[in-house]
This record gives C-alpha cells, sequence and structure tokens, in this order.
C-alpha cells in the first residue's frame, strides 16, 4: 500500500518521486543539506546525526516554475522592530541555479540549491568562454541573480496565460508574510526588549502553476555584495533599517553638517 508519505508527494506540484529535502537547522550557505527518494534513505542520513541535531525534513517542490530552464527562488528581506512592526523590503531579488533543472540527479546541488555560497563553486570550476561562443539563452546573471522586475519580463514573454508581472507575484508574498509573523510573534523577541529589530531572509519558490510556496526562514540573511545587483538591494535596506530604527534615537545631524 502506499505510505503517508507517498500520498502527500503525489499532490499538485509537489510531485510523484517522493523527494524530500533535509535541511539542518543550525548551518547556513547550503551545508548539510541532502536530497532523498525514499524514507527508507533518509532514515539512514538521519541514524548518522549526533544525539541532540535538528534537522528540517520538507517535500521538494518538484515541479518548479524555470527562469531559462533552471531553478531559482525568490529572497524577500524583512525586518521585524521591537514593536512588532513587520516591514518587508521593496526590492526583492531571484536567485538562480547554474545548471538546468533535471531529477534525474537528486544528488546535484548544483541544480537544486539557488545559494550563492554553492552556486560559487560551480563557476570557479567552469572554463571561461570567450564571447563568442556564448549563446544569448546560456548567459548567465552575474552573481546568479536577478531583479524582480527581470523576472516580470521573462514571465510576460515566457508565461503570458499568468498575466502576473513581479509586483502581483510580490502581493502575494506580502500576504504570506503576515500570516508567517502572526503565527510566531509571540516567540519573537519575547521580553519585548526595547530598541531591538531584526532582519530576515525568506525564501520563496513558485511552482509551475505559479503558486507561492515559503522555503524557508533565514535568521542571518547573506548580505554579500556579489553582484550590483545586491549592492544596490542590500545598501538600500540597510539604510532603511538604520533610518526606520536608529535615526528615532539618534536623529543624524542636519544635511550639510557632520
Amino acid at each position: 500500500g502506499r505510505s503517508r508519505g507517498d500520498a502527500i508527494a503525489s499532490t499538485t506540484t509537489a510531485g510523484d518521486r517522493n523527494i524530500w529535502i533535509v535541511k539542518p537547522t543550525n548551518n547556513n550557505r547550503g551545508n548539510g543539506i541532502r536530497v532523498f527518494n525514499s524514507f527508507a534513505q533518509i532514515d539512514e542520513h538521519l541514524k548518522k546525526k549526533s544525539t541532540g541535531s535538528q534537522v528540517i525534513v520538507q517535500k521538494y517542490i518538484e515541479r518548479p516554475l524555470l527562469y531559462r530552464n533552471r531553478k531559482f527562488d525568490i529572497r524577500v528581506l524583512v525586518m521585524v522592530d521591537h514593536l512588532m512592526n513587520v516591514y518587508v523590503y521593496r526590492d526583492a531579488y531571484c536567485r538562480t541555479s547554474t545548471q538546468e533543472y533535471s531529477l534525474d540527479n537528486i544528488q546535484d546541488l548544483f541544480i537544486h540549491l539557488t545559494n550563492y555560497a554553492v552556486q560559487k563553486k560551480k563557476k570557479k570550476t567552469e572554463r571561461v568562454l570567450e564571447e563568442d561562443e556564448l549563446d544569448d539563452d546560456e548567459v548567465q546573471e552575474e552573481g546568479n541573480n536577478l531583479s524582480m522586475d527581470e523576472l516580470g519580463e521573462y514571465l510576460t514573454e515566457h508565461y503570458p496565460e499568468f498575466e502576473m508581472d513581479g509586483e502581483d507575484i510580490m502581493d502575494r508574498i506580502r500576504e504570506v508574510v503576515v500570516l508567517i509573523f502572526q503565527s510566531v510573534w509571540r516567540k519573537i523577541n519575547p521580553n519585548r526588549e526595547r530598541n531591538t529589530f531584526e532582519v530576515f531572509g525568506l525564501d520563496f519558490l513558485l511552482d509551475e502553476e505559479m503558486n507561492v510556496w515559503l522555503i524557508e526562514v533565514n535568521t542571518n540573511p547573506y548580505i554579500g555584495c556579489s553582484s550590483s545587483l545586491l549592492k544596490s538591494v542590500f545598501t538600500g535596506m540597510l539604510e532603511g533599517c538604520a533610518r526606520k530604527c536608529l535615526d528615532p534615537n539618534f536623529p543624524p545631524p542636519p544635511y550639510g553638517e557632520g
């Protein structure tokens, strides 16, 4: 008979291959993440973990929406202040993989993980092609990032039936963000210490039916400037945090002074 996991795997765009992703709760940069297609494999993997280790076992979305035949996700930066006001930074961005999407090799993290820390290792091993060798469809993004505007243009061209652009996607994401922080607001800053704030990195994925899925919430999101896009995103986000949380307590000097 079919197991409960098999039944879950056969629903909608989650897929029918019973593929699951296992993540340690205390790592980042893609470290320790594995992909499996049976509970026996997961069980064997967990038996190797030290006592007390915590992991997340999560259904893998087998039919994601693709960008130029490659997997991508959307990183959204969210700031929460001590009053539990939640601010979604306006400039989200997409993180792309370097390899074309396929389920034939679920252990190839260059296909299945979009973390820059993972993808940059792939780029280091590839030969740099001359300009006349490049095909427009093969040119990958600087730092494996693209803006929501670029994603919207791609959707308009390749998926016109959805009638959605980057801002439509962000509207859906904001709705999910509200639900996320409503569900944990008692656990964030439980002592309600004043003059504090935290920035979270939320990762979302679109499936081939344009559903928005929350993949994970990161408490220490990457803010390295691996591309000109990220330099603009992160400097703007940090400036916004300073204006909201620091300036009321430490007003900056009038323009032109100091």
